[in-house]
């Protein structure tokens, strides 16, 4: 038996499948000048947990934790590396830099008891100055 009681609990739509995520902003670099990071990742809420991810960041909660807790992350690790090193770096120390974001992310994410899929997210810094190529 189910009671509900209309003042105090009402229905909820939310998403248990995956949803794709795009964030794009701009963070300041070592060296005081300003990269644009994109980011697409897919986001799930563990079923279990779904009142608690609503209480904490309502029905689209991907966003408002790329938004709050993601950006915190991907502003701390932008400010470690100069301009150059972000868009015109080695493949290898980007693949660096974007694995110990995705890692930051994870935990980010593991915190807020959503999955977030780690071969489904891309991490690309631009130079937000940069002519876009057609």
């Amino acid at each position: 038996m189910v009671i509900c009681i209309p003042f105090y609990q009402r229905l909820v739509h939310m998403r248990t499948i995956p949803v794709r995520k795009r964030f794009i902003k701009e963070f300041e670099t070592k060296d005081g000048k300003n990269v644009e990071v994109r980011l697409l990742t897919r986001l799930q809420a563990k079923v279990h947990w779904m009142p608690e991810i609503y209480q904490g960041f309502g029905k689209d909660y991907g966003r408002s934790i790329l938004e709050r807790d993601c950006t915190l992350d991907i502003g701390q690790v932008v400010s470690q590396y100069s301009f150059a090193e972000l868009t015109r770096g080695s493949a290898d120390r980007l693949d660096e830099i974007t694995d110990d974001l995705k890692a930051r992310l994870m935990d980010t994410c593991h915190v807020n008891k959503v999955k977030m899929s780690v071969e489904d997210t891309t991490i690309v810094f631009v130079d937000p100055d940069a002519e876009p190529e057609d």
